[in-house]
């Protein structure tokens, strides 16, 4: 048995398989080196998200790193009857605002309707080539980054990182309503953005 009393077939599990949860109360109790097992666990879809959400990779190592400090430093205040991933999302997306706030500010853009950007968003269509694949992507994380930053929120939570709508709900702090409706508009926006690449492409 570890410090995490994780038990497993003749011993200790190891820290790779353990819950998040599991993982950061072991670091509240005194393990240092839990807290790099949750900084390795999210290296690459957190800084994918910041990346997206704020639409500049420069902006992202500096999100990251300031998402993590304030992880550490509040650790004791994390309530176990949730996620940890929906702790960390919400703070990661607390940042992102105060980022886009001091920046360059929100764009907005009136778009059509539709549905198919989830099939867009996977940026791999059965047939593409690698470089077809790329310039889809491109396309994609262009319009994505002139969704309103509520709504791109949103996409990128329920697409890119699976969450549920509950979850997305409980990340953001609104009302589940609330977050089905925006999902519900970007996508819609998304399609007007992005129906000639569908076309071009033939996936409409």
């Amino acid at each position: 048995m570890n410090q995490a009393g994780i038990d497993t077939f003749g011993g200790v599990q190891s820290a790779a398989r353990a819950p998040d949860e599991e993982i950061l109360s072991t670091f509240l109790k005194g393990d240092e080196t839990m807290f790099a097992e949750l900084v390795r666990r999210y290296e690459k879809p957190l800084y994918a998200f910041l990346c997206r959400m704020t639409g500049d990779p420069a902006d992202a190592p500096d999100l990251f790193q300031e998402t993590f400090v304030r992880v550490y430093r509040s650790a004791g205040s994390f309530r176990r009857d949730s996620r940890f991933k929906t702790w960390l999302y919400a703070i990661a997306s607390n940042l992102c605002r105060s980022r886009l706030r001091k920046g360059r500010g929100e764009e907005t853009l009136s778009l059509d309707t539709g549905d198919f950007a989830w099939e867009l968003a996977s940026a791999d269509a059965p047939g593409q080539s690698g470089l077809e694949s790329e310039e889809i992507g491109r396309h994609v994380a262009a319009a994505v980054k002139e969704l309103p930053g509520e709504q791109r929120e949103v996409f990128l939570l329920r697409v890119y990182d699976e969450m549920s709508y509950a979850e997305i709900a409980t990340t953001l702090g609104r009302p589940l309503g609330t977050v089905k409706t925006q999902m519900r508009i970007a996508v819609q926006r998304l399609r007007g953005r992005l129906h000639g690449i569908a076309q071009a492409y033939g996936m409409v």
